[in-house]
C-alpha cells in the first residue's frame, strides 16, 4: 500500500510538471504568433512609406461625414465600401499574399466583439497620437479630419498629424503598433495619455492589453514587449475613466506622457 501511494504521488508530481510545461510551451506559442503579427504589419507600414514618400499609412481616410463612420471610409486596417462590404486596407495595399484578416487578429485578444464602425476586429491598435493622423497623404486627395482634432491636439501644434520617417528619430522607443486593450475589448486607435483636450476618454480608450506583458512593435521595425503599465498622466483627475474605460490595472499605457508615442 506504501508503495502504491509512492507511485501515486510521483506521477502526480509528473503529471503537474507535465501540465505547467504544456502551459508554459502554449504561452510562448501565443506570445510568437502574437510577435510575428507584428512584425508582419510593421513590414506592411514600411512598404508602404517607401512608396508614398516616407509617410507611413494614414489611420482613416475619407468617408462622408465629421466622424468617417459613412460613405468609403478608409482606415489603417480595413477599408469600407458604400455598399457596405469590407477587404483589407490602407496597411496591406503593398504587401501581396498575406492573409491580413489571420494576422490582424491578436491571438491573446480576449474580447473579439469590440470593433470600430462595424469592422472586422484586429486586436491591435496603431499609434495615431503622433504618427498615423486622419490627413492627407501624397496621391490621396481630401481626407476628413475626423475627430482629430479633438483626439490628439497636442499633435497637431506644429501641423504634424501626419509624420514621415524622416521626422521619426526616436523610432527604437516609439510605438507603431500594439496589442489594443480597453474595457469591452478592443480600440484599433493607439492613444498617448497627454492629451490636452477635454476628450480624455477618448485616450483612454485606446491603450494597450497588458497580459504578462504587451508586445509592441516599434517604428524601427524591431518588436519588444512592455512590461509596465502606466496609468496615464490625468489618471488622479479622471478616476472613473482609468477603470470605467480603460480597465486598469488590466489594461495600461506605454507611458504616463506622451514619450512612448512621439516620435520627435
Amino acid at each position: 500500500m506504501i508503495e502504491m501511494l509512492v507511485v501515486i504521488a510521483i506521477l502526480c508530481v509528473i503529471a503537474g510538471v507535465v501540465a505547467t510545461m504544456s502551459a508554459a510551451a502554449q504561452q510562448a506559442a501565443i506570445r510568437a504568433t502574437c510577435i510575428a503579427h507584428l512584425r508582419q504589419m510593421t513590414l506592411g507600414a514600411l512598404s508602404w512609406a517607401t512608396e508614398h514618400e516616407g509617410t507611413l499609412p494614414p489611420a482613416l481616410l475619407h468617408g462622408t461625414d465629421r466622424n468617417c463612420l459613412s460613405g468609403d471610409v478608409r482606415a489603417w486596417d480595413w477599408h469600407r465600401r458604400p455598399d457596405g462590404t469590407v477587404q483589407p486596407g490602407t496597411l496591406w495595399s503593398h504587401v501581396n499574399g498575406v492573409n491580413a484578416q489571420g494576422v490582424m487578429h491578436c491571438p491573446t485578444a480576449v474580447a473579439i466583439d469590440a470593433t470600430w464602425n462595424g469592422d472586422p476586429v484586429t486586436g491591435y491598435n496603431y499609434n495615431v497620437a503622433f504618427i498615423a493622423g486622419e490627413s492627407r497623404t501624397p496621391g490621396s486627395g481630401d481626407a476628413r479630419l475626423g475627430a482629430w482634432d479633438l483626439i490628439s491636439p497636442k499633435a497637431n501644434l506644429d501641423g504634424d498629424t501626419h509624420l514621415t520617417l524622416a521626422q521619426c528619430r526616436r523610432g527604437s522607443t516609439t510605438a507603431l503598433f500594439g496589442v489594443g486593450g480597453r474595457r469591452g475589448g478592443v480600440n484599433k486607435f493607439m492613444r498617448s495619455p497627454e492629451n490636452v483636450s477635454p476628450q480624455y476618454d477618448l485616450a483612454y480608450a485606446g491603450g494597450q492589453a497588458f497580459r504578462d506583458g504587451s508586445n509592441v512593435a516599434r517604428v524601427d521595425g524591431s518588436v519588444d514587449t512592455a512590461r509596465q503599465a502606466f496609468r496615464g498622466m490625468h489618471a488622479d483627475a479622471l478616476p472613473g475613466w482609468i477603470v470605467d474605460t480603460l480597465d486598469w490595472p488590466a489594461n495600461g499605457f506605454l507611458s504616463d506622457d506622451a514619450s512612448a508615442y512621439d516620435p520627435r
